[in-house]
């Protein structure tokens, strides 16, 4: 698994900062590394940083401080404490005032990579509620298309969103049934409190218990202080599980008795904890035929599917490509303090004719690389990926029912070729006609034969 959001190693140790940075990188992790304190501030101050991994003892600006720096500075980066033997009772004073959690030098390397990748989804946790909140308050789509298939499903949330109810949630990867799950919470009597979500196909079955349940003080080897679980965090919130149909058949039993009884106990413990919470589950599975297969508990499958809604995939609803395509490209500049570009009709007629295997995750990706790559607010065919303009044009020429002549065919990808020069050279007549071997005057003839203006 790949983590795209950055993570920091700071220690004036290098060859420590060496060894963990190659380690993590190894493991999918966004690694940056400094030895300076105050160089690790400044890249907090102007990158996103999910998770600071600092020794506690640093020159100039210690450890405690750069803690309470980086919390003033991104509420939302997690720190990991490293700490020397003799300095625990710092590295505990540095949890309570902020810090994700604290390890003893030598750090095991299974324990910190474990740590990371927690630190990183409750980092992920907090931005996605965040950003969520802040588009419900601003009023900004939450599900977005003018599809009936999609203005059937707003009916439904509004129709389910107040009440406790059970929501299965079904349909390909890249739907958007985490975005829609995260719309039901926010318009829910729950909205103020947390909305938890698990990965259930990202964990083991004995990592996916101690997430869920949690664990005591010496559960296991490396349990070394308590840890409370997502059933327990969830508690007066929405606990999204997403991708149920990866759960074994053990873990199945295990939540079938939350569910029914709303208590549970930690890993290594004997207290029963009560919760409260509202389940939403997702899967990309047919669940109905894992349970005549066996993979999947029809007492479950039951008590799980009470409110199912479908998601569709992309291509089931293209005339939402153009909608979508335009929030995504207003959404990546925004983010990346560009202008807005504009869809030039080609581009969205690949677009639409494309089948888009990974749905709208897949079609938001590709629109921002349009936008890293776009100059003056233009938009340039050649950045689209071969594989889609190719599929999109077997789809279209399959759907047509009159094939181009071959004539037709040339000029279209004359045409195409020029308005791609043209854009890479920010529309520069001469720089394009030398890199096309033409004269001017001749393509300028050509523009005009093609239609091509700017």
């Amino acid at each position: 698994m790949m983590y795209s959001e950055k993570i920091l190693l700071v220690d004036d140790d290098k060859e420590l900062l060496k060894v963990f940075a190659e380690i993590l990188e190894y493991n999918g992790f966004n690694i940056t590394a400094v030895s300076d304190s105050r160089e690790a501030l400044e890249l907090v101050g102007r990158e996103k940083v999910a998770v600071v991994i600092s020794d506690i003892i640093m020159p100039k600006i210690g450890g405690m401080e750069l803690l309470s720096r980086i919390k003033e500075t991104s509420p939302f980066t997690e720190v990991i404490m490293l700490t020397a033997e003799g300095s625990v009772s710092g590295a505990v004073e540095a949890v309570r005032r902020g810090a994700f959690t604290y390890m003893v030098k030598p750090a095991d390397i299974e324990d910190l990579i474990l740590n990371v990748r927690r630190a990183h989804e409750i980092y992920n946790v907090k931005e996605e509620n965040s950003t969520l909140k802040q588009q419900m308050e601003d009023g900004s789509p939450q599900f977005v298309g003018n599809n009936r298939t999609i203005d059937e499903i707003r009916t439904k949330i509004e129709t389910v969103a107040a009440t406790d109810i059970i929501i299965m949630l079904t349909g390909e990867s890249g739907t958007g049934k985490e975005i829609l799950a995260n719309a039901i919470h926010y318009k829910s009597n729950r909205k103020d409190k947390p909305f938890i979500r698990v990965n259930c196909a990202a964990l083991t079955e004995s990592l996916l218990e101690s997430e869920l349940f949690g664990h005591e003080r010496g559960a296991f080897t490396g349990a070394e202080k308590i840890h409370k679980g997502r059933f327990e965090m969830a508690n007066y919130g929405t606990l999204l599980l997403d991708e149920i149909g990866e759960l074994s058949i053990n873990t199945q039993g295990k939540l079938l008795r939350v569910l029914q009884e709303k208590e549970f106990e930690r890993v290594g413990g004997s207290a029963t904890i009560k919760t409260d919470f509202r389940l939403i589950t997702s899967t990309n599975k047919n669940l109905r035929e894992e349970v005549e297969r066996g993979r999947f508990r029809q007492d479950l499958y039951y008590r799980i599917n009470v409110y199912p809604i479908h998601l569709p995939a992309l291509r089931e609803r293209r005339d939402d490509i153009p909608v979508l395509a335009s929030y995504f490209l207003k959404q990546c500049a925004d983010e990346m303090k560009k202008p807005v570009p504009i869809l030039p009709d080609e581009v969205i007629e690949i677009l639409t004719s494309y089948d888009w295997p990974g749905n709208v995750r897949e079609l938001k990706n590709i629109i921002e690389r349009l936008v890293v790559m776009s100059v003056n607010s233009k938009i340039n065919m050649f950045d689209i990926p071969e594989e889609v303009k190719c599929k999109a044009k077997r789809e279209t020429a399959k759907c047509s029912k009159d094939r181009q002549s071959l004539n037709d065919a040339r000029h279209e990808f004359e045409r195409e070729y020029i308005v791609g020069v043209l854009n890479q050279n920010e529309w520069n007549i001469t720089k394009t006609a030398d890199e096309l071997q033409l004269a001017r005057k001749n393509l300028y003839k050509k523009m005009k034969e093609y239609g091509i203006s700017n």
